[in-house]
């Protein structure tokens, strides 16, 4: 960046004022561990946002070397004053941790939680069609879609929803599976199988890195979002889902039970043959009507999430 890109003037902090720092960072915040010291021992509250342990509790799912770098970060963010989580679940991990491994304290670390907002419109959401998305939106509106919102990574469960549903085409269930979302880590053998699949551009849909516009009119068109994720830090999709008022399948984790509540279906199903038969069991009260509907689901604003990051902040002394 060139010198006069923007005025950065070096931050001042005095007793009783409150760091907070938003975003993930592995390198940073032990590298700065000694400045925010001073700032701590000078009065300054310094607290972390924390999304989730999940390298440490499920590091099957991520690179080697991810394990080990969101160790040390713990350890860093540890010694300071809190962490405020992005839900219950993540506070009832991040306290299952400490109990193992916090190191010496005076006082303990303060664990809060919040819920992160959902109002997509009110902040900048990003514009733009390719040429075909009529083309795949016709296709999408012709039968049932199953759609799945994430990067492709791991951890998300694609592998597994595929399979269930090479299953139900092959017992001559008609339906779509949408799955947006990037190429993502440690899932080349499942890309090569979506990029080769037999059903690509037919009843299986890819749709790598889409717009924001394009995403809402994605979900219009879709029946029912698919959360099939071993693990996450909140779970976003399931309130898009609900925003559109599109029924919700989702493994029965504890931080989708949170984000859910009885708003969704949930199944425990390790095998593609186990999700197959729940799908076609949700298949079945779908066409009855009595699948659990998350229409009345609540959700946040971002603004409202602010506000409850802040008062978990600051009522903390």
């Amino acid at each position: 960046m060139p010198d006069d890109w923007a005025q950065d003037e070096p931050a001042e902090a005095w007793p009783g004022d409150r760091f907070i720092c938003l975003d993930l960072h592995h390198g940073v915040v032990p590298a700065q561990q000694t400045y925010l010291q001073k700032w701590r021992n000078r009065g300054v509250k310094v607290w972390f946002v924390v999304y989730d342990l999940l390298p440490i509790l499920m590091p099957r799912f991520f690179p080697p070397e991810a394990q080990n770098q969101h160790q040390r970060w713990l350890e860093s963010i540890s010694q300071f004053d809190g962490v405020v989580c992005i839900s219950r679940a993540v506070a009832d991990e991040m306290r299952e941790w400490l109990a193992a491994h916090e190191p010496h304290r005076e006082r303990p670390l303060a664990i809060e939680w919040f819920h992160l907002g959902a109002d997509v419109d009110a902040s900048a959401p990003t514009r733009g069609l390719p040429d075909d998305a009529p083309v795949v939106l016709n296709a999408l509106n012709a039968r049932h879609s199953f759609l799945m919102v994430g990067t492709v990574e791991p951890r998300k469960g694609h592998a597994q929803v595929l399979e269930a549903f090479n299953l139900l085409w092959k017992s001559g269930m008609n339906v779509n599976l949408v799955i947006v979302g990037k190429q993502g880590w440690m899932v080349e053998s499942l890309i090569e199988r979506l990029r080769s699949h037999p059903e690509l551009d037919k009843r299986l849909f890819w749709l790598e890195g889409i717009s924001d516009e394009y995403l809402e009119k994605v979900y219009a068109a879709s029946t029912c979002l698919i959360a099939a994720s071993y693990g996450e830090g909140f779970g976003l999709p399931l309130i898009e889902a609900a925003q559109h008022k599109l029924p919700i399948i989702a493994r029965d984790i504890p931080v989708f039970r949170e984000v859910a509540g009885e708003n969704a279906f949930f199944f425990n199903a390790s095998t593609p043959d186990g999700l197959a038969q729940s799908i076609q069991h949700w298949f079945e009260l779908y066409a009855q009507k009595e699948h659990p509907k998350s229409d009345t689901m609540p959700w946040l604003t971002w603004e409202a999430s602010a506000q409850q990051l802040l008062t978990a902040v600051i009522k903390t002394n």
